[in-house]
């Protein structure tokens, strides 16, 4: 029987981009793909979060490029990728993990949550702008350059709110359904920009990753935990180890594809 080629796995000699690369699931997949031989952009919010992942970046002798941007805003997203093919030449990874279901970074355009009722039609739409649109303005721009490269992969995260498979908290509708439009977008992405391109999604449950002091998850209680079939939340790295996946040529069969990272929940 023959060994399974591990070299598929490697990124060496790619450049990837990742939105949100500054904390959580985002320097988890720099880290990952920095070590996979990859060179890494890290595009994200705020400005002085962005050096310290590119000093680790670089510590694995790999090269990086930190942008100070908002991936909601078109001309920075432009201005991300432009820059981008300046310095490395090529696009080959996306990796769309900016977003949240709040605003909690004040460099970030502000927005609440609240049950559907109680909800503006401005936060309503801001959820989205953070999200959706994101994501979708990032892989727009991106693709051109993958297409003129004859491959390149795009890696959405979406989220296990966007199942629309269990009782959620009131005030997630907004969150629930703009991850809902992304794992939507994920299958057109697909459809549309192959061959060359593979879009995929990842829908992510409870993972641990950093909140500011005081901030209060009642999804890490332990009887919320209770509910998971591996028992306990995730780790970041634990995500970026299948985006890891998604962004290789092991993953090159796969394309349209939402994978649940979420212990069994």
């Amino acid at each position: 029987m023959d060994k399974i080629d591990l070299s598929r796995f490697s990124l060496e000699g790619r450049t990837a981009i990742i939105t949100g690369g500054s904390g959580g699931i985002g320097r988890a997949c720099a880290s990952a793909f920095a070590k996979a031989g990859a060179n890494v952009v890290i595009a994200s919010l705020p400005p002085d979060s962005i050096p310290p992942v590119v000093q680790e970046i670089e510590a694995l002798e790999v090269k990086s490029l930190g942008l100070a941007i908002d991936a909601s805003n078109a001309e920075q997203v432009k201005s991300m990728v432009d820059q981008t093919v300046a310095k490395f030449g090529r696009v080959d990874v996306l990796v769309n993990v900016a977003g949240g279901s709040y605003s909690r970074n004040p460099y970030m355009p502000s927005f609440k949550r609240a049950p559907l009722l109680d909800l503006s039609p401005e936060d309503f739409m801001m959820a989205y702008a953070i999200n959706a649109k994101s994501a979708f303005l990032c892989a727009k721009t991106v693709v051109p350059s993958m297409k003129v490269n004859g491959r390149g992969s795009i890696i959405n995260i979406g989220s296990i709110s966007g199942r629309g498979t269990k009782k959620e908290r009131a005030d997630m509708a907004a969150y629930g359904s703009a991850k809902a439009a992304v794992m939507n977008l994920t299958l057109h992405m697909a459809h549309q920009w192959g061959p060359e391109v593979r879009v995929n999604c990842i829908a992510p449950g409870i993972i641990d990753t950093p909140r500011p002091p005081g901030t209060q998850r009642q999804e890490l209680s332990s009887e919320a935990l209770k509910k998971i079939a591996l028992g306990r939340a995730g780790k970041a790295d634990e995500v970026a180890s299948v985006a890891l996946f998604l962004a290789s040529d092991a993953a090159s069969f796969v394309s349209g594809a939402i994978i649940d990272v979420n212990g069994g929940e």
